[in-house]
């Protein structure tokens, strides 16, 4: 038996658990995520960030029913806070603060600034918190036969610096980040099992609110568009179907056509908006910065070999440490490192495997597994697909970053986590591809990220927010409490009896992944 919220996060998200314990990895990072943003909000000075602010007065402005403009500054100040000189978030969509207006709004007008402050970025942690269930969702789409992957991802995810911080403030990151997540979920889910009525609602409502909040989001509205495109199969009929031939064909460019067509409703009177405010769509206003925020333009070969650079732009898990201090670094790179290396050591054996079988097999046992051979030719395919995807998008993502920096912008964190979801599946493979050492890794791991993390919270803290210390002392402590489970979890998934489903994962001996008709 299963209870009511098992079932309904099976039915919406398709991904399913084997054992009772199977989930506890994911809720208990979903909790940490939670208790940190929490912690870290009380922790940070209000409207401490030069964003912070104009984040802020673009919710207001939005509550009182207009848009902000560049030039015209901040609209709605406070006297303590970080002063700037111009509106520089007014160039994105709005949906984000639209989402916060009738939280935060009510309360500025009723003059509780601080209140609202906190508000602001209460919702902030709840918006940023999908993420962490999401990411789980989105590895089980992408490689669903790698067992311990999810609970692992989500882990990964949660302990992010960039993430608690942007869960902490008032950035529209806290609602770009889950729908990157989705949107990666949603294309892994295209290709492995193809596209499905529920699939196409939910790459069309991803792709027209992720459109509405940040350019940058064409990235993955890109990929989820080409992953329609080549999509295993399409059952859009009411009997769930596969369509054949020629109605397969239209199928796929319908699918794919939709969530276009939404963005461009949903989003695009706002980017004619940036060009004819600004000159372009994305509404960049790189001339100021090179004006006034000592911004410099340079060549873009000489950015690539630029070390702070990519430090400044990779330090995902660099806390509240300089983005520069190495030890943070290995938090990120060992399990990248490791990850590559189960990738391919998995593609070795599975390649080994094959051929073993092909020269065991006389031809009647290879025509009577024909159809179980096209299948698992099949999945290798989709496997690749998603692969050649993640290889794409973050390829994109170095190269549009490179640019902006070139052309007088700065390496910002936060512009990594349009590629986080693919780091933290990654690493999440590299902590768990081999079974019998996924609890000690995954541990290690987490002890290690506990460092940078403690960074961000400060027990004592004394300031303007009423029972600040307070409030971050309890939110810490639940932290804890999560971090223990994410590890108990950690061990309980290593333990997880082998999947009823053959799927390639990005592991090396034994993800879990076997089926009737594996060959094994």
């Amino acid at each position: 038996m299963t209870n009511p919220i098992h079932r309904t996060w099976t039915r919406l998200t398709g991904w399913s658990a084997t054992t009772p314990w199977a989930s506890l990895t994911v809720w208990a990072a979903l909790l940490f995520i939670l208790a940190a943003s929490v912690a870290r909000a009380f922790t940070y000075p209000p409207l401490g960030s030069a964003d912070e602010p104009a984040h802020l007065d673009y919710v207001v402005t939005v509550w009182h029913g207009h848009l902000p403009v560049f030039e015209n500054g901040l609209t709605y100040r406070v006297p303590w806070g970080v002063q700037v000189p111009v509106q520089w978030v007014a160039q994105h969509p709005p949906l984000y603060y639209v989402l916060l207006a009738p939280i935060v709004g009510p309360l500025w007008d009723s003059g509780h600034t601080l209140t609202a402050v906190m508000a602001g970025r209460m919702a902030s942690a709840v918006l940023i918190a999908v993420a962490v269930p999401a990411s789980a969702w989105a590895a089980s789409r992408c490689f669903p036969g790698a067992r311990r992957l999810p609970g692992a991802t989500a882990v990964v995810t949660a302990f992010a610096g960039i993430v608690i911080q942007q869960g902490s403030s008032i950035y529209n990151d806290a609602l770009y980040y889950p729908l990157v997540v989705l949107a990666c979920g949603i294309a892994g889910a295209a290709l492995r099992d193809g596209i499905t009525r529920r699939l196409l609602v939910a790459a069309t409502l991803v792709v027209a609110a992720g459109m509405t909040t940040r350019l940058s989001f064409g990235l993955w509205a890109v990929a989820v568009v080409v992953a329609l495109l080549l999509a295993r199969n399409v059952r859009l009929a009411r009997d769930g179907a596969p369509a054949r031939g020629r109605a397969a064909l239209v199928g796929r460019i319908v699918a794919a056509a939709v969530p276009v067509l939404a963005a461009a409703a949903a989003a695009g009177w706002f980017y004619v908006r940036n060009k004819a405010i600004t000159g372009n769509f994305s509404g960049r206003q790189a001339e100021w910065g090179i004006e006034h925020a000592r911004r410099i333009v340079r060549p873009i070969g000489e950015i690539a070999a630029d070390g702070g650079v990519w430090r400044g732009l990779f330090g995902i898990y660099r806390g509240a440490i300089d983005p520069m201090n190495f030890p943070t670094w290995l938090i990120l790179l060992v399990p990248l490192v490791l990850g590559l290396a189960v990738a391919v050591v998995g593609s070795v054996r599975r390649a080994g495997r094959a051929s073993a079988v092909a020269a065991d097999t006389d031809r009647r046992a290879l025509r009577s597994h024909g159809l179980a051979a096209a299948e698992r030719r099949r999945d290798r395919l989709a496997g690749l697909l998603v692969v050649l995807m993640f290889v794409a998008v973050s390829a994109l993502l170095v190269i549009t970053q490179l640019d902006y920096v070139a052309g007088g912008g700065s390496p910002n964190t936060r512009y990594s986590m349009t590629v986080l979801p693919i780091i933290a599946i990654v690493m999440a493979a590299g902590l768990t591809g081999w079974r019998p050492l996924s609890g000690l890794l995954v541990t290690a791991w987490v002890v290690a990220a506990a460092f940078p993390y403690w960074t961000l919270v400060d027990l004592h803290v004394s300031g303007m927010v009423p029972h600040a210390a307070l409030m971050v002392r309890l939110a810490f402590t639940v932290s804890v409490v999560a971090a223990v489970a994410c590890v108990v979890g950690a061990f309980l998934d290593a333990r997880r009896p082998r999947g009823r489903r053959f799927a390639p994962a990005p592991d090396a001996d034994d993800q879990d992944r076997a089926a009737p008709s594996s060959s094994r």
